[in-house]
């Protein structure tokens, strides 16, 4: 139960720290429903990711690991389905100069967005995970 609570309370502050500063993340600014969307997120990895990975398995081998981000992807799109206040959305990222060198502006597509999302919520909560709760 207490590392079941842990998770939850992770993901939650993980999901706030992400949309913090990723404009393709959107979520409600209230704390219950921010708890709400950690339990669920919770319950989608403990659930759903292992049957999904296990699924992903083969595309997994045959890229040596490299579709890592598959699973998460698909348990973060369960997450968006199920609660509706959390969403993932499509934008455009801004154009950046300095000192003569240019990027243009980046349009990020849904599926993109999920991807990055999906990546960064990994590393975020594994960091946090790895600071918080050492073993």
């Amino acid at each position: 139960m207490r590392d079941w609570l842990r998770q939850s309370l992770l993901h939650s502050f993980t999901l706030y720290l992400a949309a913090s500063f990723y404009p393709g993340l959107s979520i409600p600014k209230n704390p219950a429903s921010l708890l709400w969307i950690g339990v669920v997120f919770t319950l989608l990895n403990l659930l759903a990711k292992p049957i999904i990975k296990l699924v992903l398995l083969p595309f997994n081998l045959l890229t040596f690991g490299l579709l890592f981000w598959a699973g998460q992807a698909l348990v973060l799109f369960l997450a968006v389905k199920l609660v509706p206040t959390l969403s993932v959305i499509a934008f455009t990222a801004p154009a950046w100069h300095q000192a003569g060198f240019s990027v243009p502006a980046l349009p990020i597509n849904l599926f993109l967005s999920y991807v990055l999302v999906s990546i960064l919520l990994n590393l975020i909560y594994k960091l946090l995970d790895g600071v918080l709760c050492p073993d």
